[in-house]
């Protein structure tokens, strides 16, 4: 497909116009360097594709660089949609509740850590259960589990496993008023209990990184985040909320679905 469907439009951006007659409304624009296209996964293509084929779908279908596939739409997708006649997708990319990247800079270099690093990935493997399934050291009451899903983070701050500090990096302060646990099923709880410290599976990552000095575009802003060393370490966390805010979501969906075509149209 990669040959056949597209063609390159400019410095960094790919177009899809396969055939209108195939069902899309809008051409798909992919927006990426050679080297991150060739590596793009093939469903990127096919999803992007049929995004293009929503009803209502405005100029283009878009793939943003970090392009990846997703359930619907590609991770990094992107769809404007006319409200009088288009559609509404709420499970698109797919549907979880507060996933998000954390990016944790630290002050040792590659140099200090490299005959350690095997060491270092083996504890992290100890410490943070990942992969479908997982299940973490905690496992709480309901009265406990309705409250960290009313205090979030503040909730993990307050029992020792982060700190204040924290609190001023994350939105709302970490936590968002007016949470009704009440509003969450007994399955989401079940599924959620055991999960609060684990990484999970599918496109969920943490990930020891190396700053090159060569890749800080933006020294400025870079030194103001304190990344400023060559081959400084970070690390990278991709996480949600697991099974739990998954569960929420499909629970909602279902409720959603019954109702869009019948009493919505």
């Amino acid at each position: 497909m990669k040959s056949d469907h597209i063609k390159k439009i400019g410095d960094s951006l790919f177009e899809i116009s396969r055939c209108f007659k195939q069902g899309m409304r809008v051409p798909a624009r992919i927006y990426a360097t050679d080297e991150l296209f060739q590596n793009l996964d093939d469903a990127v293509f096919d999803q992007i594709t049929n995004v293009a084929m929503l009803p209502g779908i405005e100029k283009y279908a878009i793939c943003m660089p970090d392009g990846h596939s997703g359930y619907g739409f590609p991770i990094g997708g992107v769809a404007a949609i006319d409200p009088e006649n288009g559609v509404i997708s709420p499970g698109g990319i797919g549907f979880d509740i507060n996933c998000g990247i954390r990016l944790i800079r630290t002050s040792i270099t590659l140099d200090e850590i490299k005959s350690e690093l095997k060491n270092i990935i083996d504890r992290l493997f100890i410490y943070v259960p990942s992969g479908i399934g997982a299940k973490g050291e905690l496992k709480l009451s309901n009265s406990k589990l309705d409250e960290a899903i009313i205090k979030g983070a503040r909730w993990a701050v307050e029992n020792g496993y982060g700190c204040n500090e924290d609190l001023e990096y994350i939105e709302e302060g970490g936590f968002i008023d007016d949470a009704k646990p009440s509003s969450v099923s007994n399955k989401a709880r079940d599924r959620g209990r055991c999960q609060i410290g684990t990484l999970g599976a599918g496109n969920h990552f943490l990930e020891i990184q190396v700053v090159k000095k060569e890749n800080i575009f933006d020294k400025k802003i870079a030194r103001e985040l304190g990344i400023f060393l060559d081959n400084q370490i970070l690390i990278s966390v991709h996480c949600g909320s697991r099974g739990f805010g998954h569960q929420i979501a499909s629970d909602y969906l279902k409720l959603f679905l019954s109702v869009m075509q019948d009493r919505y149209r």
